[in-house]
């Protein structure tokens, strides 16, 4: 499997990755603090900032990945339906979605 293929799912790794940095950025940046490092802040400072879009990028993958599913559960449901009844299943739905609550 190739490291960089598009298709295969990263979220938790991404996650995991993006946890790890964010709190090695914040020890440098503490150890930057206590050295008086601009440079060594900086760096902590990027680090956390790549971490948190890593955890920000893990979760969002795993939301699509849910909805997803999520949408192949239902269309095979309704695949198993007659056509009327699909139709008044989809009707249903779009008229709960659209009416105030």
């Amino acid at each position: 499997m190739n490291a960089f293929d598009p298709t295969r799912s990263r979220g938790p790794q991404d996650e995991e990755l993006g946890l790890r940095l964010l709190a090695g950025g914040a020890v440098v940046s503490v150890l930057a603090a206590l050295a008086r490092s601009r440079l060594l802040g900086l760096v902590g400072f990027v680090a956390s900032l790549i971490g948190v879009v890593a955890i920000l990028r893990g979760r969002l993958e795993q939301r699509e990945e849910q909805i997803l599913s999520a949408e192949d559960q239902i269309r095979s449901q309704l695949d198993d339906l007659d056509p009327l009844a699909r139709a008044r299943v989809l009707k249903d739905l779009a008229e709960a979605e659209l009416s105030p609550e």
